[in-house]
């Protein structure tokens, strides 16, 4: 368990120290994905299907980030995560779409959440191609 802790500890110092060397802008869009995507869902969590579902592949992200990080390290490849766990998300969200009250709080935010995600699975397919090709 210690050689665990360890390793964790190593892969998010590693994670910081990429996540620092990123452009300004990525650091803003990654922050405005926390807030979205992450605090979002979990208010909503409390009332909405829809946010429950997209909390649990936020934490599925999460776990599975910091086990690609801590198995192959940092970089174009994190993007792999999003593109498994998010992509269900979007089209269960897509799917759901005209059921949402888009004027409502809660539409507001269903909106700009799946607006976050796609543009993120833009970035993140050209990040892992771009891996896969570099390699």
């Amino acid at each position: 368990m210690e050689g665990f802790l360890d390793a964790f500890i190593a892969a998010q110092a590693a994670q910081d120290v990429y996540v620092a060397a990123l452009p300004q802008w990525v650091q803003y869009w990654m922050f405005w994905m926390t807030l979205v995507l992450g605090l979002g869902a979990l208010i909503f969590s409390f009332v909405r299907a829809e946010a429950r579902w997209l909390l649990l592949a936020m934490v599925a992200t999460i776990v599975a980030t910091m086990a690609l990080g801590m198995t192959v390290g940092w970089n174009k490849l994190w993007g792999v995560t999003h593109l498994v766990f998010w992509t269900p998300v979007v089209v269960y969200y897509i799917k759901r779409w005209p059921l949402i009250e888009k004027k409502s709080v809660f539409g507001v935010w269903f909106v700009a959440a799946l607006a976050t995600m796609i543009v993120s699975l833009v970035f993140d397919a050209k990040d892992v191609v771009e891996h896969l090709i570099d390699a």
